[in-house]
This record gives C-alpha cells, sequence and structure tokens, in this order.
C-alpha cells in the first residue's frame, strides 16, 4: 500500500489494533475511505486463520463527524462483523448517541485499548477437533462425485483458485443430499466454499443457515448451488452478505461459467507462452510467502509466477515476474492496487495483469502509473512469434543503436514509430524509448523506436528528447 500518515500510525501501533477485537496477531488490511471533512482508514483485523475479526474506522487526531458515524452504524448492520471507532478527538455528542444504541465502542487513544487475553494452551482433545474440521484425508475426494451435476459446478468455480485439494463432505444439520465443497491449498487454508442442495427452489431459511457456517470467512468465494431458482428474499439476503447464488438451470441456459472457465484456462495458457518466449522459467515449487500471498483472502485470481534463470546465473541477481489473471471480469482500480500491493510484499519489480474482459479506464491508467504490464481484451493471448507471418523482434542495446545512427547517418527522431502496446512489444517486453530490429529474413531488417500513447502521460517528443540528450553524453564520455 502506497504511503499514508494513518496506515505508517497503524503499522507502529499493530498490536494495539489486534487487541481492540482480542487478538494476539494475524493480518492487517487497509483501504483509504471518504469521511465528511478528510480521509480515514478502515482496518479490517484477521486472525491467524485468516477469518475477519473485526474493522476499525481510525480517524487519527481528526474528529469523526455524526455523518461519518452514520456510516459505520450501517456499515455494521449490513456487513453484521464487530465495528470500532478510532477517533482521537472523539466525535460529536449525537455521534455518541448512535454509538451508544447501535453497541460500537470508541477509542479515543490507542494507551486505552488493553492486551489481549492470553490464549489458553489446547488440551490434546481440542487440538484433535481443530485438525479433524478441515482434515484432508477424512473428507471425501472430489472425484467420488463424477456424476452430480451441482458438485461439478463448484469444482469449476473452485478451480479458478487453483487449489490443492477439492474435498466434499455433508453439510451437518441436514438430511437430504447437501454438500460443502471446499477447495483447499496444500497448507488447507480454505480457497473457495460452496454449498450445494439438490432442491429446485432455495429459500432465505438455508441462505441464512449457510450464513452460520461461513459468517467469519473474509475475501473468499462462498456461495450456494441450486438446480433452479431462489426465492426474492434469498436473493436479497445473499446479495447483503456478499453470497453466490448459482443456479444449474441459468447455467445451462447460458453457458456462462463454463465459458469464462475455459477463457481463464486459455488465458493461463497464453501467458504462459508469452513467459517461456521471453526466456522466464514457469516456477511451480514457489516460496513459503507467494504459498500465503495466493492462500485464502489475499487472493485476487489465478498467479503465474516465473523466473529468468539465465539472467539470475549472469547477475546473480533474482529477476521474477508475477502475472496475474483476476477473477472479475472487469478489472476495477482496487485489483490493480492491491495487485501492486502484493507485487510489493514479494518485491517483485514486474508483473502483468490480463483480464477476462476489460479495464475500467481508472483501472488501466493506475496499472500504468506502477509499470505493470496490461494486456487489453484485444491483445493475443499468445507467443505471437510462433505464427509464421509474425517475424522476429529483437531489442538493440545502446551500442548497437549507436552504430545503427552512424551507418545511416540519421538522428534518433528519423527511426519509424513503434507503440508500447503493440503485441509485438509486449511480447519482448520492450519498453518506451527502446529501438527493435524486426527481421523478416537474414538480409531483410527494418528498426522501430518504442513510443508511448497519447493517454500514457509522456510524449514521443519528449522522449525522443532524452534520448537524444543521453546519446550525447554516450558519446563524449567515449570521446
Amino acid at each position: 500500500m502506497s504511503s499514508n500518515p494513518l496506515s505508517d500510525l497503524v503499522e507502529e501501533q499493530e498490536s494495539k489494533f489486534f487487541q481492540l477485537f482480542n487478538q494476539s496477531g494475524g493480518r492487517l488490511s487497509y483501504e483509504i475511505k471518504s469521511g465528511e471533512k478528510g480521509e480515514f482508514l478502515e482496518v479490517k483485523v484477521l486472525n491467524e486463520e485468516a477469518k475477519l475479526a473485526g474493522i476499525a474506522w481510525f480517524f487519527g487526531m481528526k474528529r469523526a463527524y455524526i455523518e461519518d458515524v452514520r456510516l459505520l452504524v450501517a456499515r455494521k448492520e449490513s456487513q453484521g462483523a464487530n465495528m470500532v471507532l478510532v477517533a482521537l478527538d472523539g466525535t460529536t455528542s449525537a455521534g455518541k448517541k448512535l454509538l451508544r444504541e447501535a453497541k460500537i465502542p470508541i477509542i479515543k487513544s490507542l494507551d486505552e485499548i488493553k492486551s489481549a487475553p492470553k490464549k489458553k494452551k489446547k488440551t490434546k482433545k481440542q487440538a484433535d477437533k481443530v485438525e479433524e474440521e478441515f482434515s484432508v484425508d477424512d473428507d471425501v475426494n472430489i472425484a467420488d462425485y463424477a456424476d452430480s451435476p451441482l458438485i461439478k459446478i463448484a469444482e469449476r468455480l473452485i478451480k479458478r483458485r487453483e487449489p490443492e485439494f477439492i474435498n466434499v463432505r455433508h453439510a451437518k444439520g441436514f438430511e437430504d443430499e447437501t454438500n460443502d465443497v471446499i477447495g483447499l491449498s496444500s497448507r488447507k487454508a480454505i480457497l473457495a466454499y460452496y454449498r450445494t442442495v439438490e432442491t429446485d427452489s432455495v429459500g432465505v431459511k438455508f441462505v441464512r443457515q449457510f450464513l452460520t457456517t461461513v459468517e467469519n470467512f473474509e475475501n473468499i468465494p462462498i456461495g450456494i448451488i441450486g438446480r433452479d431458482k431462489f426465492t426474492p428474499s434469498a436473493k436479497k439476503e445473499a446479495t447483503e452478505r456478499n453470497i453466490i447464488l448459482v443456479s444449474e438451470r441459468e447455467i445451462k441456459e447460458t453457458k456462462g461459467t463454463e465459458e469464462l472457465q475455459k477463457l481463464n484456462d486459455r488465458l493461463i495458457e497464453g501467458a504462459r507462452e508469452i513467459l517461456i518466449q521471453r526466456n522466464f522459467e514457469i516456477v511451480t515449487k514457489t516460496t513459503p510467502e507467494f504459498m500465503k500471498l495466493i492462500a485464502g483472502s489475499q487472493s485476487l485470481g489465478t498467479y503465474i509466477l516465473a523466473e529468468n534463470k539465465k539472467k539470475v546465473a549472469e547477475n546473480k541477481k533474482k529477476e521474477a515476474i508475477i502475472v496475474l489473471i483476476p477473477f472479475e471480469e472487469v478489472v476495477r482500480v482496487a485489483t490493480v492496487r492491491e495487485f501492486h500491493d502484493q507485487m510489493l510484499d514479494l518485491e517483485i519489480t514486474e508483473g502483468m495483469l490480463i483480464p477476462l474482459n476489460r479495464f475500467t479506464y481508472t483501472a488501466e491508467r493506475e496499472a500504468r502509473n506502477f509499470s505493470i504490464a496490461v494486456l487489453r481484451k484485444n491483445h493475443p493471448v499468445f507467443n505471437i512469434f510462433s505464427h509464421g507471418l509474425v517475424p522476429e523482434h529483437q531489442i538493440l542495446t545502446r551500442n548497437e543503436i549507436d552504430e545503427i545512427l552512424v551507418h545511416y547517418n540519421a538522428q534518433i527522431s528519423n527511426l519509424p514509430k513503434l507503440f508500447e502496446d503493440d503485441p509485438a512489444a509486449i511480447a519482448v517486453n520492450a519498453q518506451i524509448g527502446d529501438v527493435v530490429r524486426i527481421l523478416r529474413s537474414h538480409d531483410n531488417f527494418m528498426y522501430r523506436l518504442v513510443i508511448p500513447r497519447v493517454e500514457a502521460g509522456v510524449t514521443a517528443e519528449s522522449v525522443m528528447a532524452d534520448l537524444m540528450v543521453d546519446r550525447r553524453k554516450r558519446l563524449g564520455k567515449k570521446k
């Protein structure tokens, strides 16, 4: 996350925010929001099992006004989560009254927060019970349900998270054929949770029963899969609680989910081809940090990690790229920012985003600001140089550029141009200011200068001016 005074203060006092909700550890996630008279920070506190423990609205030294308190109370009612207001300058008298009625604590000093109670040591019986709850061995493997259409749908949805295991178990408290289908990472972290029910109509009571099972899960897909329809009240309740409702009948009519899964698979394969063409090697055994990133609440979609082994050997320096194919069909700015934060956490400087459909304008602009490559919907996602009509492209070194310009007695501005988002430029990772040699045959080649689009915020003229200044300095040093 980009630096922010409030987030910096939270990081310094991290343990205090865990103590707000009686947690001794876990993870914090931040989101800057607009208040009545300035910004505040929403701090989500996740426990050690990546489940939501509570949400704190942190205003720092500022006051929280009645309008802010109303929004906080509405958030608690809709989210159903534990909420706390942290405002060192307090709130108005009307705000205090509203907080009392909603039973939301207000903290005016971080020193008020008491230490979290020490966890009781688990007895052997309790420890065994926890292991059984998410045991891989005790559940029935997905392969044993090959004839169940609803479980097949759940399997397709969960596979987008690239789980290590997909297990099925009978949902507790139900006599009919109602099953929970759970995607797990290699560390048994829950990646997705779906409940299938073999009835033609699903009502609000069933949705509420499902909520008691998944109420503490945060930022993972949770859903109910039925044969035909959901009542209006069930749909309303599910929408308010971010529960996905999937109808087998609607899928058969639209084929949307299956087509998206096929598209996702095609994009994964294409991304791998592009990386291999760039001399990257796909990482299959990833680091614990990367496994933690793609597991549970942090996962934004399908990740592919690759390293340039040749450059690592030459420079003894890690050079890696991470590709994300987001779950959402339209990629929004929040996803781009979260992906950039994940890159920083992994200390990876090069990233690529491939959408199932498209980017919003602000999302694409934000990705460019972070120097994340974006592949638009019409970009061919495969190794384009495997096609017979696409010639080879090579990026020249600065010395090679100097030799060409001397040979042709030309200025760099005289070179023909190639836009930075040209499929061939993206395929070889050509950056603005690079010169690319295009080889049509052994004695037929041409050169192109890579320039930005107008919307990139940099003009081609300024790029060429910088390159000419750089070249003059380089030539002056040689003399």
